[in-house]
Formats: C-alpha cells, structure tokens, sequence
C-alpha cells in the first residue's frame, strides 16, 4: 500500500507531525509505533515540565508555540490528565541569583509573570519546604505547568485519525530503503510506500537510518525519575534546585516526581537499564529530604530510566537527510517542552511550507562527540 506520507514514532513529536500534516490536507498518512501504545517510551519516561525559562529566542518561540498546542489539546479533549497548572520554583544558592534575575528580566521583558522571592516569600507560600538553607534565592514563573505526554499523545492521534489517519502499534520498523520516486519502509513482514517518510523515532533514530548510509550526529544518554509516596499529602509546586539539578513534578496529592539521575555517557536504545540505579533512589531521596520534613515519611513507589538524544550544539535535528526521507529527533533532555512545535515544524518542512536549513540533520560530520547537559539556564555549555 501507498500512503503520502509515513510517520515512524508515535511519541510527542511524531503524533504532532501527524496531526499537523492532517490539517494540512495530506489524505493518507500512516504512523508507525514499535510500542502497543502511542508515547508509551521516552515521552511518556521525561518529567512532562513546560516553562518559558528558556534562553535561546528559538526554544522560546517553540516552547511558547507548544504551549498552545498542549492547550488546544486540553481544551479540545476536555482530558484533565493533559495539563496541570502548578507554576515552577527555582531554588538556588546567592551565587546564581544574578542569573535568576538575568532570566527574570527575560520574562519580563516578554510580558510573562515571573517573580524573585527569598526564603521568607518562599515558606510563606509552601511551608511544606521547611529545610531550605536561609540564604535560598527563588524564581516564581506561575505560568508554568505540567504534561502528561501520553495523554497529549492519545488526543492528538485521536483528533488526526477523524481527518483519515491511519495507525500501526506494535510493529517495529525492520527497514528503510530509498527508491526513484518513493521510499519503502517494512513492518510486521510488509512493505509500505510512502511519498515522503518522516523518521522521529527518538534516539532510535540513528539507528534505523545507519544500514542504509546516513549517520545521524546524535548520542543517546540515560536519564532517571522516581515516583514518591507521601502518605500524609503535600502541598508543592514544581521545583527545580539548580545546585543539584533536581526537579520534582506534583503528581497527584500523595504522589511525587523526583528525578536527577543523568548519565552522560551513550547508550544503546535497545539495551539499557530501564529501571532506576540503586545509587539513584538513594541520592533523590536525601535530596528530598533536604527540602521538607514532610519527605521524612514518604517512601518509594517505583523508579524508572529513559533516553535522551545529545547533538554536538544542542540543537535538534529536523529536516531531509536524502530526497522524500525526513528526520526529526535530538531532544537534548527538554523535548516534551518544545515536542508539538518541533513535530509541527517537521511537517512542515516535509510539505514545503517550511525551511530550517539551520537545523539540518546532516550538518555535523561525526557521531563522537561530548554529551552535555540538556535543559539549563546557562548560555554557554
């Protein structure tokens, strides 16, 4: 069979595309997931966090564009689980408050709500955080809220597969070739056809481009979260505490978020540790235990570990890496937050309404190259 356009990916980026091709008229489009559910790997394993505390003016215009998508997609499925409105907290030490300033100015300056609160303003707010040291500066961004990307997910596939969408769960992708006129792509023991073929399939991606010459300039690293139990309830924001990079995301009114375990070195996608480290459950819990006293009764539901995509500039790769074939991958540790407008973006480029030569897949020569940290309020790591 032959479709106009293959999809392969079904997180938050290869849904987006779909349904943005959809919208643009495309009849027939094919999304191929390797999972039995959409967004079910890496999506559905990052801390779901969208915050307009980001730097480069692309990642603003992305994120701010991403935000009305998750929006839309809430206000359209009317599924609570989508977004949840809890404003973010950035706690740091003195040394760092020129910079939270710096990046209130920012947010200011582009009529976004932002605050600087000192530990007084802190407590005074959530006198859960009972343990902060007395110099703890703050960023308040109440704006900010929190995903669920399989939700998002399920309604994006949901609304583009009334507009003719077709959907494959469960069939893992074995091959890709490259034809005159068309690319043909095998799963489950078939061969489709597709006019254009859009790969955004995470850190797979390089993988499933290599047997047939190309080689993505991309490194996948591990990333781990927890899931914490508080019996007696809390009352939180999302945080992020920049002198040990943990964040943790309100999940419920007994049940926290907790994460901070990166692994910067590479990982095969197809054989890593999917749980969390020993090391790590036991580190995330002291630092919770830092910042409240309530932490002292909480215990650990479960812990789990996903992959990033590094790219050696820490920009993502989207665009053609031959005639009628497209990528779109390189999330570098933030992709949830810029996931529906950087999905969107790629359809575009796949139909010609949209150029981002910048961005191109092919544009660094070489696979080896330093993984660095993905989100982060600094300009020049």
């Amino acid at each position: 069979m032959k479709y106009q356009l293959i999809i392969i990916g079904a997180g938050v980026w290869g849904t987006s595309a779909a349904l943005a091709a959809a919208q643009y008229g495309l009849k027939s489009i094919l999304l191929i997931e390797a999972n039995n559910g959409v967004a079910t790997e890496s999506s559905a394993k990052a801390g779901g966090i969208v915050t307009d505390l980001v730097w480069n003016p692309e990642d603003v215009s992305w994120v701010q564009r991403s935000r009305i998508l998750y929006q839309r997609a809430f206000a359209k499925s009317q599924d609570r689980s989508i977004l949840q409105r809890y404003g973010m907290l950035t706690l740091a030490e003195p040394s760092r408050a020129a910079l939270l300033e710096k990046r209130a100015g920012g947010l200011l300056d582009r009529g976004i709500a932002a605050q600087l609160w000192d530990v007084a303003r802190i407590t005074e707010n959530f006198p859960q955080l009972d343990r902060l040291r007395r110099d703890t500066v703050a960023l308040w961004t109440p704006e900010d809220f929190h995903v669920n990307p399989t939700a998002y997910a399920e309604a994006t596939v949901s609304e583009a597969r009334d507009l003719g969408l077709s959907l494959r769960l469960g069939h893992p992708v074995t091959a890709i070739r490259l034809e005159s006129r068309q690319v043909a792509v095998e799963v489950g023991g078939e061969i489709v056809m597709g006019d254009n073929v859009l790969v955004a399939a995470g850190t797979w991606t390089r993988k499933l481009l290599q047997p047939i010459g190309f080689q993505l300039p991309m490194r996948p690293y591990r990333v781990q979260l927890s899931s914490l139990d508080f019996p007696h309830g809390y009352h939180l924001p999302i945080l992020w505490e920049l002198a040990t990079d943990v964040y943790l995301v309100p999940d419920g009114p007994h049940n926290l978020l907790a994460g901070d375990g990166t692994r910067l070195f590479e990982h095969d996608p197809d054989h890593y540790q999917t749980t969390g480290d020993e090391e790590f459950e036991s580190t995330i819990a002291g630092h919770v235990i830092d910042l409240m006293s309530r932490a002292d009764t909480a215990g650990l539901r479960t812990s789990w570990a996903g992959l990033c995509a590094s790219t050696p500039d820490r920009r993502p790769l989207v665009g053609p890496v031959a005639d009628r074939l497209f990528v779109a991958c390189g999330d570098q540790g933030f992709g949830v937050m810029r996931g529906p407008a950087l999905g969107e973006l790629a359809a575009q480029i796949v139909l010609g309404e949209a150029q981002a030569p910048h961005l191109n897949p092919l544009r660094y020569p070489l696979t080896d190259f330093p993984i660095r940290p993905g989100f982060t309020l600094e300009e020049d790591v």
